[in-house]
């Protein structure tokens, strides 16, 4: 059995490298911004920013108090399924889309918003498969009970 679960990349870098591409993209292509006037998007902002930022720290709470990692390339030591892990089997990577958001709308960036679901595939496929072959063999019937019982995203 493996250690860790063998991320192709960190995480934040694959949402980052998401933002990125997309802000690039808007440059490149001359996308036109998103129409939202400035008090909506502001507004949107910040409900989105926050949100994804007390997604995460729920979350990395919650890994601290079970004693184990939050970074899924260090092996993990316990099975958090409580609290924010009661509705989510990914927290973290569902505050880090919400932050992706966030930037997308912050900046007006179509780029960014079109590269949201991308980098959720990607994060879907390549961090998060991998994670749950790495967990279930290292819990076993617990974690296959828990997949059963919470949804991955919402």
């Amino acid at each position: 059995m493996t250690t860790t679960a063998g991320m192709i990349a960190p995480p934040p870098l694959i949402y980052l490298a998401g933002a990125a591409a997309g802000l690039l993209a808007d440059w490149l292509l001359q996308l036109d911004p998103l129409p939202l006037p400035g008090i909506v998007r502001w507004t949107l902002f910040a409900v989105l920013a926050v949100a994804g930022a007390a997604v995460i720290a729920a979350a990395l709470g919650r890994f601290g108090q079970a004693k184990t990692p939050p970074e899924p390339w260090k092996p993990t030591t316990a099975l958090a399924t409580d609290g924010i892990y009661a509705r989510t089997r990914n927290p973290m990577y569902l505050g880090m889309a919400l932050l992706l958001i966030a930037v997308a709308v912050g900046f007006a960036s179509l780029g960014t918003l079109l590269m949201t679901p991308l980098v959720i595939l990607v994060v879907d496929r390549f961090v998060i498969a991998r994670e749950e072959r790495y967990l279930t063999g290292l819990f076993s019937a617990p974690y296959s009970d828990y997949r059963r019982q919470v949804r991955r995203w919402l």
